[in-house]
This record gives C-alpha cells, structure tokens and sequence, in this order.
C-alpha cells in the first residue's frame, strides 16, 4: 500500500512539473506608452548608450526607445501575476515631467547622473507633475518605488 501512495505521488508530482511554466520575463515600456513583454531567456543584453536603451534579442528584431525595464516571474499555470507599470513622459521633456502609475505617496527620487538626490515627493493619485524646468539639459533617473527609470532633459 504504501509502494502504490508513494508512486501515485511522484506521478502527480511528474505531471505537475510537466504542466508548471516557469518563466522569467523582460517587461519594456516604450515613449508612447507601449508595453511589450518578452522572455528573458531571449534577451541577450541590455544597452545603455547615447541616452538610449536597446534591449538586443538573441533572434528577432531589437528593442529600441525604451525608456521603462522591469522584470517579473512567475511560477504556476495560472495566468502571470500583474507587473505595475510606471510611465514617465514625455521624454525628453523640458519642463513638466508626468510620472502615472505609481501608488499613491510612493516615493519618487530625482537623481542626476552622478546619483546626487535632486529632489524627492509622494505620488499622487494617478499621475504626479514634477516642475524639471530648473534643471539643465542632460541625463537624470526617477527612482519610483522599485523601479529606476532614465529620462532626458532638454
């Protein structure tokens, strides 16, 4: 009896890891608010360079005008837990820059490039202005929450 349980486990214990999707994903935010989601295992690197992220695939076509990245998993073979999107625009901006999506009083941080904290305040309900026009043109990261996210000031 205890030969038959003991099979009956390791079987279903088989065919759940068979059925189970374990998946790491790459989740990209374009300028115009656009979100595509692709499978990390794809991804073959990530690359910053002349104010401009390019995420390049291992087969297809690049990812290019990006200017949100985060990653999620998830285990299981219920649908993927839902990743909270952060948009930042316009980018580049000159004077207001809108930050939607964060909850409410999620702390947002302004960072120069060399990391120096420029300024910090709580989100608002659905989108938080924040006045750039003091700043002088170049780059700068918005830390929102968990997720840093580069934009251009012009």
């Amino acid at each position: 009896m205890k030969q038959k349980v003991f099979l009956i486990a390791v079987v279903l214990l088989m065919v759940g890891r068979l059925f189970a999707n374990q998946e790491l994903q790459l989740v990209t935010l374009s300028a115009d608010g656009t979100e595509t989601t692709y499978t990390l295992s794809n991804v073959q690197k990530i690359v910053f360079e002349n104010n401009t992220m390019t995420v390049v695939m291992k087969s297809g076509s690049d990812a290019t005008g990006i200017t949100c990245i985060s990653f999620s998993d998830y285990v299981g073979i219920e649908n993927p837990k839902t990743v909270t999107s952060i948009s930042v625009f316009p980018n580049p901006v000159q004077t207001f820059l809108t930050v939607a999506g964060a909850d409410k009083n999620t702390k947002i941080n302004l960072y120069d490039i060399n990391g120096r904290l420029l300024k910090s305040i709580p989100a608002k309900d659905d989108s938080t202005e924040i006045n750039v026009s003091s700043l002088t043109p170049g780059l700068y990261l918005l830390q929102v929450g968990e997720q840093v996210i580069k934009f251009i000031k012009q």
